[in-house]
């Protein structure tokens, strides 16, 4: 069974908000997720680890496209960059938990 670390994620964050809780989720579980994403243990997550992951869940990935009236290239696309604050087309641990911060 393949684990999509974006459900994962937002599950979580989910689930602290509707409990009134922001910090459920610790910046440690997030550098696990981050660390399962990076599959060539660089320590970042390039576009096509980022594509693996967000591959493995095509039906969610399908209908949050269709809502934002995008194609799903270009969900994929905006959802990286929106996580690669910096632009430099890596996603660092830290991107990624001020990402989860920011969404809480």
């Amino acid at each position: 069974m393949k684990i999509d670390s974006k459900k994962i994620i937002f599950s979580i964050l989910l689930l602290g908000a509707f409990s009134g809780c922001s910090l459920l989720i610790s910046d440690s579980m997030i550098k696990g997720i981050h660390q399962k994403m990076d599959t060539n243990h660089d320590g970042y997550i390039d576009y096509n680890e980022y594509l693996a992951d967000s591959n493995s869940n095509m039906d969610d990935v399908k209908s949050e496209a269709k809502d934002r009236g995008m194609s799903v290239k270009e969900y994929q696309k905006w959802d990286f960059n929106r996580v690669d604050s910096n632009g430099d087309g890596k996603i660092t641990p830290q991107e990624l938990i001020n990402l989860a911060r920011k969404e809480l």
